[in-house]
């Protein structure tokens, strides 16, 4: 029998994996949307392949659900598919895929109705907050994640190739250097922020 990509993440096993707290949240996120996410970490950390979810930060209704591939997950939106919602978006990033933002994630400055987007890793929930559309801000953080990569790969001695490789001290240097240079710029708008899972959870 057929399954929609909703029914079968609904049916995904929660695993006994540590998540995230509450407070770890933006203040804007209520309970039932920390349920949602914290659902999502425990249904998808040990995933092998990428899914996303939108949902209301406010009520926690989830309102898309797409199951993807290993590194990408393509959605079409619908015009004012999201209206008079309090949207954000989580997906996850498989062992194969490194930890931080990539630069296709910036597309969230291309999305009106997308304020917030976390991204599940192994090694901690990344929040990026975009509460602003900006296609010459989406260019420039797109070109900086890739120099930034660059640098982190050339610390880390990593040999180069066509593809993203995942490396644990070139993962972790690449997002102290998005970070850094993502929050440096003070712009009210723009955030990016990374929480450890707390293991006791």
């Amino acid at each position: 029998m057929y399954q929609t990509d909703f029914e079968k993440y609904i049916n995904l096993k929660i695993e006994d994996v540590s998540s995230i707290s509450v407070n770890d949240l933006p203040e804007e996120f209520s309970l039932r949307a920390f349920k949602t996410v914290d659902e999502f970490i425990k249904k998808t950390r040990n995933s092998d392949y990428e899914w996303v979810i939108y949902f209301d930060y406010v009520t926690g209704e989830i309102l898309r659900c797409v199951m993807g591939k290993v590194n990408t997950v393509v959605i079409v939106f619908e015009k004012d598919e999201f209206l008079g919602k309090n949207v954000a978006s989580i997906h996850n990033h498989p062992d194969e895929v490194f930890s931080p933002p990539s630069g296709k994630n910036f597309g969230i400055l291309m999305r009106d109705f997308e304020e917030y987007e976390l991204i599940v890793a192994k090694r901690g929930l990344w929040i990026l907050k975009a509460k602003c559309v900006s296609e010459r801000l989406m260019i420039e953080l797109n070109v900086a994640s890739i120099e930034l990569f660059k640098s982190a790969r050339d610390q880390a001695n990593m040999i180069y190739s066509d593809e993203y490789m995942v490396d644990e001290f070139c993962d972790m240097l690449y997002g102290d250097f998005l970070s850094k240079y993502i929050n440096d710029k003070k712009i009210k708008y723009i955030q990016l922020t990374k929480k450890e899972y707390n293991h006791d959870c």
